[in-house]
């Protein structure tokens, strides 16, 4: 199947690209830079944007995260 994936350019200039389903239930996540973390409505999951941790709510493990690979005219995403 097909999984909804997140590419962020996180502050420091680095990109990172995470699973947007959290690991709790399977909501959709989103990443809020003025609060710094990738969030779940759902029942207020919390995971690192550097890391894709788990840092706060009920999410049992870090989000997936995916390879980025930046050419000058690609971006590649593949899984771990």
């Amino acid at each position: 199947g097909v999984t909804p994936a997140m590419l962020i350019h996180l502050p420091d200039g680095n990109v990172a690209c995470y699973s947007a389903v959290c690991t709790h239930l399977g909501c959709t996540v989103q990443y809020q830079p003025e609060e710094g973390r990738i969030f779940c409505a759902c029942h207020s999951g919390t995971y690192d944007p550097q890391s894709g941790k788990n840092i706060a709510g009920p999410p049992p493990r870090p989000l997936s995260v995916f390879q980025v690979e930046i050419s000058d005219e690609h971006i590649i995403i593949t899984r771990a």
